[in-house]
């Protein structure tokens, strides 16, 4: 649905919270808002770092359960120690 402007409501809302922002942001030192968001970078890098290693865990699972896999297609026991290098 437009409004009498011609625009939706989430273009509306959008310009709205973006000036509100500005307005802030307009009051606040430049090094300020650059160490914010940069803060706010670091943020999302350390979140992005654990959800690689929660992918990392899925694939090494998914490799293990193969490879169990394919020991037992052999017909042997994938819970022999023998056979297997030792770490």
């Amino acid at each position: 649905m437009l409004s009498k402007n011609g625009k939706s409501f989430r273009e509306e809302r959008f310009e709205f919270r973006h000036k509100i922002v500005d307005a802030i942001y307009d009051k606040i030192p430049a090094d300020m808002v650059k160490h914010l968001g940069n803060a706010n970078k670091e943020l999302i890098f350390a979140i992005e770092g654990v959800f690689n290693d929660i992918v990392k865990r899925i694939d090494d699972r998914i490799t293990k359960t193969e490879e169990r896999h394919s020991i037992i297609d052999r017909g042997e026991n994938p819970d022999n120690e023998e056979g297997k290098e030792k770490d």
